[in-house]
């Protein structure tokens, strides 16, 4: 069918019982989205399967209608859906769903891989995620139902009972799932779910290395991650005007570049900060110029206004100091009738150091003579020699060293320990932070959020980098993404950027603030009727002498926030349900 094309599905939800005969199917806005929360007596009878739209549109608004090709058959998509949905592509779609309702399930690869999704028939369902997706569809099957959405809480029939160690790891602000009994889908990743038998999970798409021949210099791999994020980018340099989140760093900046070198028109947009030990606005500022890209700066809050959102609906916690920040940023954006933004996300995740050691440069698909100028650069590195040694085996890195990770970690003075909890463990394919994200900012001021470094191409490219190319050292210095620094070397993006080393001290607002306002931090931690305590993860005495103290309040900073963003998470879904659930 052929109708008004969305650039973005903002998600769906669905049942079906086994055994049903037929599957209502409804559209409906994201900010009126009907919520599977209610009792199980209020709830709508019969199999059920909607469609959610971008807020805002409403019952008169010329809607795309997602190809429906077989009748009793329901497609319902979550993401976006790139370029125009013209008869060609509805015809593809459709192919599809034909043969997925075959049982040829692997068809779904023939789908843009930033899709997720659903294929529903009266005697199965077939939930699926585009290998690049960003969406998370959560499951679950009982009582021969078989229940999804892309908010979690929909599948809640009562109070959940949290586990402890997942609190105190997202209160830490580890990017965990904290829902107990409930499954999701990873990309590339599908369940095949009748209500009656167990759900059958099986990879239909994956991500296999872009061929290229032995020993490919570092600047060929420069030159073709370029060439790769520009066929990333062209499908949004011709959807009108556009914006980027320029961070200052090298990721965004090759991004805004290649957006550039299309002639799109495009606006930066940076989230400035007035402490000068964080601003990233002269690195910012000198990009726009030298591209030649207008920049809007948008203020951080005031130093009296609360870091606490007010009035949001959380699926999951977003324990992380940015979200007002986030927020403000979005609102600007929408305000300015922008409703796509590319971020460069995903850089850190596909071009850099996920693992790194002497194992890694020793077997590296590298010149000689690089292997050797790299194992002279780890000695003068600020790791020490004992832990070099160590990284000569397969499964030890530099990155993983109890040593190099007790370093790091962020204190948490005021948590209750968790005796025997292993160190924090990295989830690529959780994202739970940017699903909140999604859900609670960026769609609910109808914009859709862009990863062009999260590209199949660019993710193929990566899985043929060398380990030895993710991070360099030399001259005492680990030179991390060194491929994105040359990238944006040999397109003109200023040195200022790609010569930059280390990290700004992001944190020091953070910091600040909580030092001027310990009051405020008590106020949602420290109350009568905080969950956090009541579930066992915050220790009263802990955190008094926490707020007490400068020292260890600057010390405790960002995961004092992260805590009060779980804490603010509880007492939300906690509203869900009457009466409140007890602690």
């Amino acid at each position: 069918m052929a109708g008004q094309c969305l650039t973005e599905f903002p998600g769906c939800s669905g049942r079906i019982a086994a055994g049903t005969s037929t599957v209502d199917h409804t559209y409906a806005p994201f900010d009126a989205r009907p919520s599977d929360r209610s009792s199980r007596s209020n709830r709508r009878p019969g199999s059920l399967v909607c469609q959610w739209l971008p807020a805002g549109v409403g019952a008169a608004t010329p809607v795309l209608v997602v190809p429906q090709p077989v009748p009793g058959t329901v497609l319902a998509l979550a993401g976006p859906l790139p370029g125009e949905l013209s008869p060609d592509r509805a015809e593809r779609i459709k192919r599809v769903v034909r043969d997925v309702v075959r049982g040829q399930v692997t068809a779904l690869r023939q789908l843009p891989p930033e899709l997720a999704g659903a294929v529903v028939t009266p005697r199965r369902v077939v939930l699926f995620r585009g290998v690049c997706s960003t969406d998370q569809l959560f499951f679950r099957t009982s009582g021969g139902w078989t229940r999804w959405s892309s908010d979690p809480r929909d599948l809640l029939d009562g109070p959940p009972e949290f586990d402890r160690e997942t609190l105190w790891r997202a209160c830490r602000g580890e990017d965990v799932f904290v829902f107990p009994g409930m499954d999701r889908l990873t990309p590339g990743r599908l369940v095949v779910a009748d209500g009656w038998s167990d759900a059958r999970a099986e990879t239909y798409d994956g991500i296999g290395a872009f061929p290229l021949p032995r020993r490919t210099s570092l600047r060929h791999y420069a030159d073709l991650a370029y060439e790769l994020l520009l066929e990333e980018t062209r499908r949004y340099a011709s959807a009108g005007r556009i914006g980027v989140l320029l961070s200052g760093g090298v990721d965004s900046a090759v991004v805004l570049a290649a957006l550039a070198d299309h002639g799109a028109d495009v606006t930066a947009y940076h989230m400035r900060s007035k402490d000068p030990l964080a601003d990233e606005w002269p690195r910012a500022r000198e990009v726009c110029r030298a591209l030649s890209v207008p920049l809007v700066s948008v203020d951080p809050p005031g130093e009296d206004e609360s870091y606490f959102p007010v009035g949001h609906d959380h699926p999951l916690p977003f324990n992380h100091v940015w979200f007002r920040r986030l927020d403000l940023t979005a609102r600007r954006i929408a305000e300015d009738g922008v409703r796509t933004v590319l971020s460069g996300l995903d850089g850190d995740v596909v071009f850099g150091p996920l693992r790194y050691g002497l194992y890694d440069v020793a077997v590296a698909d590298v010149p000689w003579r690089e292997r050797w100028a790299m194992a002279n650069g780890l000695l003068s590195s600020r790791w020490e020699l004992s832990r070099i040694v160590r990284s000569i085996r397969p499964g030890r890195s530099l990155y993983d060293d109890p040593e190099a990770t007790a370093e790091t970690e962020r204190a948490g003075d005021f948590l209750v320990p968790v005796p025997g909890a292993d160190a924090e463990r990295y989830e690529p394919d959780s994202a739970a932070q940017e699903h909140t994200l999604n859900l609670t900012v960026w769609r609910p001021y109808g914009i859709h959020c862009a990863k062009p470094w999260g590209g199949r191409e660019l993710r193929r490219l990566a899985a043929r980098l060398p380990n030895a190319y993710r991070v360099i050292p030399y001259a005492g210095r680990t030179i991390d993404k060194p491929v994105l620094r040359l990238a944006a070397a040999r397109r003109g993006v200023p040195s200022l950027v790609w010569r930059h080393y280390g990290r700004d001290w992001l944190g020091s607002p953070d910091e600040t603030w909580c030092l001027r306002h310990p009051d405020a931090v008590a106020d949602v931690l420290a109350g009568p009727d905080a969950w956090l305590t009541a579930l066992g993860v915050v220790d009263p005495r802990r955190l008094a002498a926490v707020l007490a103290d400068p020292r260890a309040l600057r010390r405790n900073a960002e995961n004092l926030l992260c805590t009060a963003m779980v804490e603010l998470f509880l007492r939300d879904l906690a509203h869900t349900f009457e009466p409140a659930p007890r602690r």
